[in-house]
Parts: structure tokens; C-alpha cells; sequence
């Protein structure tokens, strides 16, 4: 028989002792996410900002399963995903997601996997240049989180899953780096950098229609209370908007960064 569990993270929560009500979360993070969600969203049950999905036909069981926690996601981020949520829409009981995902943070770290495995259809072989190598990987990076911005929360951490798909990414960026010059510890350090980048400017997807909202009152505010006369680059940036301008952003930065990363592999010689 399955123990009780905590109703956010899914994790197992410990037996009840004495008297009180029963325990629902397995720390204070999990109680603060969830009432975070509960005000910004509404309670978890409505989930009313995910469309109603089909449950999942065909295929091994374990993948369909992940490939709706991805629809999940996509729909209303990642707190929209839980092992109860997952269940109700495949259409199975609790226990019979839990043969297939251990916990939620398997479930995620699945995630991720699958996404960052799945190749675009017609994608054409890496260059050989470690250049433009590097500009391809970084782009598939970006394109990703573009995609799926739930996915920044997965991997941008100090315990980032690590199978197979996640360390093979890894792999190409690094042994981009490596022909490049750098030897491979200094190339992983060139990764991070580099990966890093890509998750910073991620942070700035919007994801919500009320991001473009706040972004158009905020502009008009700082012209009208005169806080981009004096700022010429101010100025300009309120003429930008994030959901448009972000990919013109990122590759500026991109070609900067990469400037200097491929001067270092050049001057260890």
C-alpha cells in the first residue's frame, strides 16, 4: 500500500504522530509553492489555465505518459504538473503512475530528457566549425527553452538531472569547445558560461499574456513620469518589446560572448 504524500511534490510523507491535522506537505517550500500557485492560479484541482487533453493511446506506457506531463507543462507550467494531475488525465489510477514514474521529480527530469532528445524533423548534421557549431548548439538551447519555458526550472539548478539526453548535449557543446582549442576541463567551464547565457536570457520568455500587459504600463510610466529623457539607451529599449525583439537580443549576446570564449581556446596556444 502506498504511504501518504505530500500533495505538491509528491514526495513520501513520514506516519502521523499525536493528534492535529494531517500532514499535506513535506516541507515549508512545498507549502509555500503551492499557496504561491492557490493565489496566482487558483487551486491546483481547476487547473485553469491547462486545456483538457486526451489521455494518452499507444506506445510504451512510461512515454506516453511523460509526453503528456510535457503537454501539462507547455499549457500551464510546470506547477501545473503533479502525479495526481498526470493520472487523472491519462485516465489511470494514482498507483498505476507510480509503476511508471517513481516521483515528480523522475517525472520532470523525464521530461526534460524527452524534450531535449527529440530532434526537429529534417534537421541538418552539425557543422564542422567550431563556430558555427557553437552558434547551432547554443540556438538548439534557446529554441528549447522558446518552446518549452517550463524546462529552464528543470535544468537551471544545482541538481540538474542527468541522463543520457541531458549529458549528451553536454557532450557536443564541450567537445565543440575542445576542438576549439580549450583542453576539457576548461572546456565544460566554457559550457557553463555559455548554457548560462542561454538560461539568463531565458528568464525572460514571457509566460503569460499579463507579462505584455506590465511591459506596455511600465513603458508608458517611465515616459511619462520622464525617466527616459536623460537615458538615451532607456529610450530606446522602451521601443523594444521582449516578446518580439528577445531572439535579436539573444543572438547579440551570443555573437559577443562566443568573440571571447573562442579568443581564450585561441590564446592557450
Amino acid at each position: 500500500m502506498l504511504g501518504v504524500r505530500c500533495v505538491e511534490c509528491e514526495a513520501e510523507l513520514p506516519a502521523g504522530v499525536g493528534r492535529g491535522r494531517p500532514r499535506r506537505y513535506c516541507s515549508r517550500r512545498c507549502q509555500a509553492r503551492a499557496y504561491r500557485r492557490r493565489r496566482e492560479h487558483g487551486p491546483a484541482t481547476t487547473l485553469r489555465r491547462v486545456p483538457a487533453l486526451p489521455a494518452p493511446t499507444g506506445g510504451d506506457p512510461r512515454d506516453r505518459l511523460v509526453a503528456l506531463a510535457v503537454e501539462l507543462a507547455d499549457a500551464g507550467g510546470v506547477d501545473a504538473v503533479s502525479m495526481r494531475v498526470l493520472a487523472r488525465r491519462a485516465a489511470m489510477p494514482d498507483h498505476a503512475v507510480y509503476r511508471h514514474v517513481r516521483n515528480r521529480v523522475a517525472l520532470l527530469a523525464a521530461m526534460a530528457e524527452q524534450v531535449i532528445a527529440a530532434r526537429p524533423p529534417g534537421a541538418a548534421p552539425l557543422p564542422r566549425d567550431p563556430r558555427q557549431r557553437l552558434e547551432r548548439l547554443a540556438g538548439d538551447e534557446w529554441a528549447m527553452y522558446r518552446r518549452h519555458p517550463w524546462l529552464l526550472s528543470v535544468l537551471a539548478t544545482d541538481r540538474p538531472p542527468t541522463g543520457p539526453a541531458v549529458l549528451a548535449m553536454v557532450d557536443r557543446v564541450v567537445a565543440a569547445f575542445t576542438t576549439a582549442g580549450y583542453d576539457p576541463a576548461a572546456g565544460f567551464r566554457a559550457y557553463l558560461a555559455l548554457s548560462g547565457f542561454a538560461q539568463g536570457m531565458a528568464l525572460l520568455i514571457p509566460r503569460d499574456p499579463a507579462d505584455h500587459a506590465w511591459w506596455s504600463a511600465t513603458r508608458n510610466r517611465l515616459e511619462r513620469t520622464g525617466r527616459t529623457r536623460e537615458r538615451p539607451w532607456l529610450a530606446a529599449a522602451s521601443q523594444t518589446r521582449p516578446d518580439t525583439d528577445l531572439d535579436t537580443w539573444f543572438r547579440f549576446g551570443l555573437r559577443g560572448l562566443l568573440d571571447g570564449l573562442l579568443a581564450g581556446a585561441r590564446s592557450t596556444h
